[in-house]
């Protein structure tokens, strides 16, 4: 079967390795479909090693090993990329998030292949009648931009803020407004591309009520004119360069979520810690590992209450996939999620 790994300087490498067998307590999904993540494009960046590439894993059940009950063989899943133990002191006192026993298959098996082994609890099944394998595979993004609303919970009425019209931006901008944020403000880096532009414009569709980019206005000034006293929330999907802004934009006592990720200088960042100190600020980091929310992120798509069309911009198959990273970096495309199909 092929597996694609890749390492620093964009390089790739498709191998051929034998079709994995099920050991105890494990299941193979034969892969249908796998998105492609920001994570994926941090690896092909900074990473020395050969590191196997994708994570976000639609398939059905292919085979299953020994003293495995739940799967037969035939189910469409969802597969988890990282699990809680379930038997660890913080699992155990109700804290699974914080678990740090985690399972993964990340470590040495790749997303974007044929077959994946894993335990048979990291798989949950999907509804094949009412999300197809490319638009299930949002659902793993989905889940991050959940964790990332279930730590900054935002409240009815609030003004809040997102930066980044990513994939997982766009998508919290949904959940906000589902929330019953008063008003989301949107910044994305330019309207001058293709790909920006169309990014502000999904934002629009996904509820954004102001869209704003960082090359062609004054992100702070715009919502600080707007907002005088400061935004209640801001959600930041973007690069820590941008967590200054975000903390001058919001108002006193406010929460500043943040999942954005840079590796090398751009993982620093100077601000005023004073005026983050009296102003009573809160910074709440969303790193969803392990992963929760797979029911409500399904739920929430095969009902088209987060549209999988709006986000879902191009998909390709397993053997084209230098020229599906290439389509998601060049921004004269318009791509926000790319997903490989084998």
């Amino acid at each position: 079967m092929r597996t694609l790994w890749g390492k620093a300087g964009f390089r790739f490498e498709m191998r051929e390795v034998p079709t994995p067998e099920p050991g105890p307590g494990e299941v193979v999904v034969k892969i249908a479909a796998c998105g492609i993540c920001g994570t994926d494009r941090h690896f092909l960046r900074h990473n020395q090693e050969w590191t196997p590439l994708g994570h976000e894993v639609v398939g059905t059940i292919a085979a299953v090993g020994p003293h495995v009950e739940r799967w037969q063989g035939g189910e469409t899943v969802i597969v988890e990329n990282h699990t809680g133990c379930g038997v660890c002191e913080q699992c155990k006192n109700g804290r699974a998030l914080y678990c740090q026993n985690l399972t993964t298959y990340m470590e040495d098996r790749a997303g974007f292949a044929d077959y994946l082994r894993v335990r048979a609890d990291m798989v949950q099944a999907y509804d094949a009648g009412t999300l197809s394998p490319q638009q299930a595979a949002l659902a793993e993004p989905l889940t991050v931009a959940l964790d990332l609303l279930q730590r900054t919970d935002p409240d009815l009425n609030d003004e809040v803020a997102v930066f980044g019209p990513g994939a997982i931006g766009l998508m919290v901008t949904r959940l906000a407004k589902l929330r019953g944020a008063r008003r989301v403000f949107l910044a994305g880096s330019n309207r001058s591309t293709p790909r920006g532009r169309h990014r502000l414009e999904v934002g629009r569709q996904m509820g954004a009520d102001v869209v704003l980019a960082e090359a062609e206005d004054d992100i702070v000034a715009e919502i600080k004119a707007a907002v005088p006293q400061g935004v209640d929330r801001v959600l930041v999907t973007a690069p820590p360069r941008t967590l200054p802004a975000a903390f001058e934009i919001a108002r006193f006592g406010a929460i500043v979520g943040f999942i954005g990720i840079e590796f090398g200088e751009g993982a620093n960042v100077t601000f005023d810690a004073n005026a983050f100190h009296f102003q009573k600020l809160q910074l709440r980091a969303s790193h969803a590992i392990p992963n929760h929310y797979f029911p409500m992120a399904l739920d929430l798509l095969a009902r088209r209450v987060v549209d999988p069309d709006l986000l879902l911009s191009h998909v390709f198959s397993l053997d084209e996939y230098e020229e599906a990273f290439r389509v998601l970096t060049d921004p004269q495309q318009t791509a926000i999620k790319v997903v490989l199909v084998p």
